[in-house]
C-alpha cells in the first residue's frame, strides 16, 4: 500500500512484552494520598521497590494529582532515591529552595 504523507494505515503489529512492561500502570499503596495530608514539615516515609525509576514516575505522577486538588496547600514533596526504595520528603519551601531548587 502506497501512502501519502500525513495519512495513517492501521497494522496488526502487537506489543511485545517489553513494551507491555513499560506501559503496565506502576501501583502505589492504597490512600497515598491521605497520607501525604497528615504529614507534617519535615517528615518523610520510605517506600521500597524494586523498581525505582517506575515508582517515582508514579510518585510524581500521583503528587501532580494532590497538588492540583490543593493549590493552597504551600507543601511540596521531594522523591529521593535510597538504597532499596525512595525517601518521600514534605516540607514547606524557603526563599533558597524556591530559587535553587525545583521539586518534583
Amino acid at each position: 500500500m502506497k501512502m501519502q504523507e500525513g495519512s495513517i494505515v492501521i497494522e496488526d503489529v502487537p506489543m511485545t512484552a517489553e513494551i507491555r512492561s513499560k506501559v503496565a500502570k506502576e501501583s502505589l499503596p492504597e490512600g497515598l494520598s491521605d497520607v501525604w495530608d497528615e504529614m507534617k514539615d519535615g517528615q518523610s516515609f520510605f517506600m521500597s521497590t524494586n523498581d525505582v525509576k517506575r515508582k517515582m514516575y508514579a510518585l510524581r505522577s500521583a503528587y501532580y494529582r494532590w497538588k492540583q486538588k490543593r493549590p493552597e496547600d504551600s507543601h511540596k514533596f521531594s522523591f529521593v532515591k535510597e538504597d532499596g526504595g525512595i525517601r518521600v520528603y514534605k516540607y514547606i519551601p524557603t526563599g533558597d529552595e524556591l530559587e535553587d531548587h525545583q521539586p518534583v
